[in-house]
């Protein structure tokens, strides 16, 4: 976290020097404080919601069905909790982070990030209705095996190394 604290700090400063120059330093302030404070109760509830999650998931579950140990189907289960994920990043990636952090191996981890990201559910009403269903299904079909794929990849690393 304080590395990524580091590089954001820098990025800041490097962008607010390049805006100083072009006169919109103050203009970019405003711009970022009004996202802010418009994400700050959202990232808050998160922060919440994933902490309540974290007490609520017993230890013996994430030993017996998400380690390293549970392997395939661990994989599995990762994929399709990051299919039922319904969140936006402010949710999901605290909520995947205490599933990690409470000792979920690295493939179900790396599966549940990508099943999140190539298959969430949430976005079949819209898709469908702008991409058609046809195109949907194609793309759930498509991004399931790379999804237990990216987990096998994963889970294999945390195993040989």
């Amino acid at each position: 976290m304080t590395l990524t604290i580091i590089i954001f700090s820098i990025l800041a400063a490097v962008l607010f020097l390049i805006n100083l120059r072009n006169g919109k330093h103050w203009d970019g302030i405003k711009s970022g404080f009004k996202q802010l404070v418009s994400a700050l109760p959202i990232i808050l509830l998160a922060m919440l919601l994933a902490g309540i999650l974290e007490t609520l998931i017993p230890e013996e579950f994430i030993k017996r069905w998400l380690s390293q140990e549970a392997g395939l189907t661990g994989i599995f289960l990762g994929t399709l909790g990051g299919l039922l994920m319904a969140f936006g990043p402010y949710a999901s990636y605290p909520i995947i982070a205490i599933i990690y952090h409470s000792g979920a191996g690295l493939g179900t981890t790396i599966a549940m990030m990508a099943g999140w990201s190539f298959l969430n559910l949430v976005k079949l009403p819209f898709e469908g209705g702008f991409l058609g269903y046809k195109f949907s299904l194609l793309r759930i079909g498509l991004g399931l095996p790379l999804c237990v794929l990216a987990g096998l990849i994963a889970h294999l690393i945390e195993v040989l190394l």
